[in-house]
């Protein structure tokens, strides 16, 4: 009996679980601590591409203001990010006393 096929289709299934479902996994769980950390204040994007600032939270939904007036109701699901310039500007400014935001790049 020949093992070599049985050890070549466990390691494509090794590698299958560490090359995509666990960063899924990792993916899924920050956006869920993301959904649960929102709160009234907070800025955020959206899927579609939209900034916002939360102006209220509810179970399953979440009203932004996009402008100045403008108020949507959106998926909680669509959020896909939190600004986090202002907590970086605060922490800049208490650390050092500068007032420039540290760059940071893209995920």
């Amino acid at each position: 009996m020949n093992l070599v096929p049985l050890i070549f289709f466990a390691s494509v299934l090794v590698l299958f679980w560490l090359l995509i479902i666990q960063p899924q996994r990792r993916r899924r769980a920050i956006q869920q601590q993301l959904l649960l950390d929102l709160h009234q204040g907070d800025e955020v994007m959206t899927v579609g591409g939209l900034f916002g600032t939360v102006r209220e939270v509810g179970d399953h939904d979440v009203e932004l203001e996009i402008a100045p007036g403008t108020q949507v109701r959106l998926a909680k699901s669509a959020i896909t990010a939190r600004n986090e310039r202002e907590r970086e500007e605060e922490q800049a400014d208490s650390a050092d006393g500068s007032t420039e935001t540290p760059e940071t790049p893209l995920p």
